[in-house]
C-alpha cells in the first residue's frame, strides 16, 4: 500500500463541489485502474489536502491514469476550484508532499526520517 498526500489550494466554500466531482469519478472505473483503496479530502481555509492510498506507488499510478478520459474530465472540472500550492508547480507530481517521518504503533522504528530540506522528485 502506498500513501500519497497531495497539497494544493482550494477556493474556500468549494468543498461540496469538489466532493461531488470526486464522488462522480469514484463511481467510474478510474479508481480501479489507479488501484485506489482509500481517498480522503481535507481543507483548512484555502489549504486543500488529498490523502490517497493505492496499491502501487504514486508515480506508477499517475502514469497509468493520465491517458484515461475520466482523469482528464476530473482534472478539468477541479481546475475551477483547486490551484497549485507552489508557484513552481509544473506537473501533478509537484503537488505531492514529501513524507519525512512516520510512526507505527507496533513499536517498530520510524520508516522515514529526513532532516534536510525537501528534494524535488521526478
Amino acid at each position: 500500500m502506498q500513501r500519497t498526500l497531495i497539497v494544493a489550494r482550494i477556493t474556500p466554500g468549494a468543498e461540496a463541489e469538489v466532493a461531488r466531482i470526486f464522488a462522480a469519478s469514484d463511481r467510474t472505473g478510474l479508481p480501479q485502474v489507479a488501484g485506489v483503496s482509500h481517498r480522503s479530502l481535507y481543507s483548512l481555509g484555502d489549504l486543500y489536502v488529498h490523502l490517497l492510498e493505492t496499491e502501487h506507488e504514486s508515480t506508477r499510478v499517475l502514469a497509468d491514469i493520465r491517458s484515461q478520459e475520466e482523469f482528464g474530465r476530473v482534472t478539468a472540472e477541479l481546475a475551477h476550484f483547486i490551484q497549485p500550492y507552489l508557484p513552481t508547480w509544473r506537473s501533478p507530481r509537484d503537488a505531492v508532499a514529501r513524507c519525512f517521518y512516520t510512526y507505527e504503533p507496533d513499536g517498530s522504528p520510524a520508516r522515514r526520517v529526513a532532516t534536510g530540506p525537501a528534494r524535488a522528485e521526478a
